[in-house]
């Protein structure tokens, strides 16, 4: 009979093939792409934006300092030792966020 409500036995029975280490390996890969970008505790919230506002802020100063070489009464000795140090913060202010990112979550 071909009767459309007629059924027979499956030859082709469901393999259970219950290894999935394939699988988790492949969830894990996008779940490595698909984390959240990191960032720090809510109390270091707001250090970037002061970190920035000195180096600007020592920058302006070089600034002046530069045009004070101008007037005659000032030592270029003592304007150049103080934008030597103004570099040296600056620089260590450069290598701030490196060491921020560690403290990241």
């Amino acid at each position: 009979m071909n009767s459309p409500y007629s059924t027979k036995f499956n030859d082709n029975p469901i393999n259970r093939h219950l290894d999935t280490t394939d699988q988790q390996k492949k969830y894990k890969d996008e779940e490595k792409e698909q984390k959240a970008a990191p960032i720090l505790p809510h109390e270091l919230e707001h250090i970037t934006d002061k970190i920035g506002d000195t180096f600007i802020s020592l920058t302006e100063i070089r600034r002046m300092l530069d045009n004070v070489k101008n007037n005659a009464s000032v030592e270029d000795e003592d304007i150049k030792s103080m934008q030597d140090k103004i570099d040296q913060i600056n620089n260590l202010i450069l290598d701030l966020p490196e060491e921020l990112a560690k403290l990241s979550l």
